[in-house]
């Protein structure tokens, strides 16, 4: 059997980070099947989700390395508005000002994570969650849950 769903997410500051886990988990109960994968995908080049432990020191130090490494003051071309592909060009001029975000992205990974389910539980770790990643400005953004299943 197949299962999705979207669920959106509204995101607070620049760089933010929720824990989507127990959605996962509420998702999973609901598809009613035992064995299979679950996915959760981002629609949303400036976002990523990863696992990991969702630590307050963890995040700190993630958002100092991404402030110090790709700082958002720097200067990208993807900022040029002048030069830059109207075709990818946003509605306002902020949104389209996010260079850093798409690098940061690209260097922290996926927009999707597959996750093995058993007996109807996600087969993680004592410490591991789901976290979704705000690499640009606070905004809502669409996450998909789907499984496959027995």
């Amino acid at each position: 059997m197949y299962y999705s769903k979207s669920i959106v997410y509204t995101t607070k500051k620049p760089f933010d980070i929720i824990d989507i886990t127990d959605d996962i988990k509420k998702f999973i109960s609901e598809c009613d099947f035992k064995n299979g994968l679950a996915n959760i995908f981002t629609r949303h080049t400036t976002a990523v989700l990863k696992i990991n432990e969702a630590e307050d020191w963890f995040r700190n130090d993630l958002k100092e390395w991404c402030d110090k490494n790709v700082s958002i003051d720097e200067i990208y071309r993807h900022n040029d508005l002048e030069h830059r592909d109207p075709k990818t060009m946003c509605d306002s001029k902020e949104e389209c000002l996010n260079g850093h975000a798409h690098i940061r992205g690209m260097l922290m990974g996926n927009s999707s994570e597959t996750i093995p389910v058993q007996d109807g539980k996600l087969l993680f770790w004592v410490w591991q969650r789901v976290l979704l990643f705000e690499l640009d400005h606070a905004r809502d953004r669409e996450i998909i849950f789907s499984c496959i299943g027995e």
